[in-house]
Protein backbone atom coordinates (compact mmCIF):
# COMPACT_ATOMS: atom_id res chain seq x y z
CA UNK A 1 0.00 0.00 0.00
CA UNK A 2 1.20 3.80 -0.61
CA UNK A 3 2.46 5.64 2.21
CA UNK A 4 0.98 9.01 1.70
CA UNK A 5 2.91 10.19 5.33
CA UNK A 6 4.77 13.19 5.37
CA UNK A 7 8.11 11.74 5.32
CA UNK A 8 6.70 9.05 2.45
CA UNK A 9 5.89 12.17 0.37
CA UNK A 10 9.69 13.68 1.17
CA UNK A 11 11.33 10.48 -0.10
CA UNK A 12 9.30 10.42 -3.24
CA UNK A 13 10.34 13.86 -4.08
CA UNK A 14 13.86 13.00 -2.97
CA UNK A 15 13.99 10.17 -6.25
CA UNK A 16 11.98 12.38 -8.41
CA UNK A 17 14.64 15.45 -8.74
CA UNK A 18 17.62 13.65 -9.29
CA UNK A 19 16.26 12.18 -12.36
CA UNK A 20 15.38 15.65 -13.72
CA UNK A 21 18.22 17.37 -15.93
CA UNK A 22 19.28 20.99 -14.90
CA UNK A 23 19.08 22.25 -18.48
CA UNK A 24 15.60 21.58 -19.00
CA UNK A 25 14.55 25.12 -20.36
CA UNK A 26 15.83 26.72 -23.29
CA UNK A 27 15.27 30.10 -25.06
CA UNK A 28 15.36 30.54 -28.83
CA UNK A 29 14.74 33.40 -31.60
CA UNK A 30 12.29 32.90 -33.93
CA UNK A 31 11.79 34.94 -37.41
CA UNK A 32 8.36 35.67 -37.94
CA UNK A 33 7.81 33.15 -40.94
CA UNK A 34 8.79 30.35 -38.71
CA UNK A 35 6.69 31.29 -35.65
CA UNK A 36 3.96 31.45 -37.75
CA UNK A 37 4.81 27.92 -39.29
CA UNK A 38 4.69 26.49 -35.73
CA UNK A 39 1.69 27.98 -35.10
CA UNK A 40 -0.10 26.47 -38.14
CA UNK A 41 1.43 23.10 -37.60
CA UNK A 42 0.50 23.17 -33.65
CA UNK A 43 -3.01 23.97 -34.92
CA UNK A 44 -3.05 21.33 -37.22
CA UNK A 45 -1.40 18.88 -34.98
CA UNK A 46 -3.25 20.13 -32.47
CA UNK A 47 -0.12 20.21 -29.90
CA UNK A 48 1.22 22.91 -28.01
CA UNK A 49 4.07 25.11 -29.60
CA UNK A 50 6.58 23.96 -27.53
CA UNK A 51 6.05 20.20 -28.44
CA UNK A 52 5.54 20.83 -32.21
CA UNK A 53 9.73 22.76 -31.89
CA UNK A 54 10.34 19.33 -29.49
CA UNK A 55 9.49 17.18 -32.97
CA UNK A 56 11.03 19.10 -35.00
CA UNK A 57 13.81 19.52 -33.79
CA UNK A 58 14.42 15.50 -32.84
CA UNK A 59 13.01 14.98 -36.69
CA UNK A 60 15.74 17.56 -37.87
CA UNK A 61 18.63 17.32 -35.83
CA UNK A 62 19.79 14.03 -37.61
CA UNK A 63 19.87 16.19 -41.25
CA UNK A 64 21.56 18.95 -39.26
CA UNK A 65 24.11 16.72 -37.59
CA UNK A 66 24.84 14.64 -41.03
CA UNK A 67 25.61 17.46 -43.47
CA UNK A 68 29.05 18.00 -41.19
CA UNK A 69 29.82 14.40 -40.67
CA UNK A 70 32.13 13.50 -43.44
CA UNK A 71 31.12 11.06 -46.49
CA UNK A 72 31.55 7.75 -46.18
CA UNK A 73 33.56 5.82 -48.75
CA UNK A 74 31.83 3.79 -51.72
CA UNK A 75 31.12 0.27 -51.05
CA UNK A 76 31.27 1.25 -46.69
CA UNK A 77 29.64 -1.55 -45.33
CA UNK A 78 30.12 -4.04 -48.38
CA UNK A 79 32.86 -5.88 -46.57
CA UNK A 80 31.08 -5.87 -43.09
CA UNK A 81 28.11 -8.17 -44.35
CA UNK A 82 29.70 -10.51 -46.66
CA UNK A 83 27.06 -12.67 -48.70
CA UNK A 84 27.91 -16.89 -49.17
CA UNK A 85 28.47 -17.90 -52.36
CA UNK A 86 25.51 -20.14 -52.29
CA UNK A 87 22.99 -16.92 -51.63
CA UNK A 88 24.39 -15.18 -54.73
CA UNK A 89 23.99 -18.07 -56.62
CA UNK A 90 20.43 -17.95 -55.51
CA UNK A 91 20.12 -14.91 -56.34
CA UNK A 92 21.21 -14.90 -59.84
CA UNK A 93 18.95 -17.80 -60.18
CA UNK A 94 16.04 -16.11 -58.79
CA UNK A 95 16.67 -12.93 -60.65
CA UNK A 96 15.89 -15.33 -64.15
CA UNK A 97 12.42 -16.70 -63.31
CA UNK A 98 9.45 -14.94 -64.34
CA UNK A 99 7.10 -13.82 -61.74
CA UNK A 100 3.53 -13.12 -61.97
CA UNK A 101 0.83 -11.64 -59.70
CA UNK A 102 -1.58 -14.90 -58.50
CA UNK A 103 -4.75 -13.94 -59.69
Amino acid sequence: MLNLSHEGLKRVAGITFWVQTKNVKRSIDLDDDLAADIDRAATLVREKPATIMRLAIRAGLPTVTNRFQAPRPEGYFKDAYPLPDDRLQLEKAMSKVVQRPER
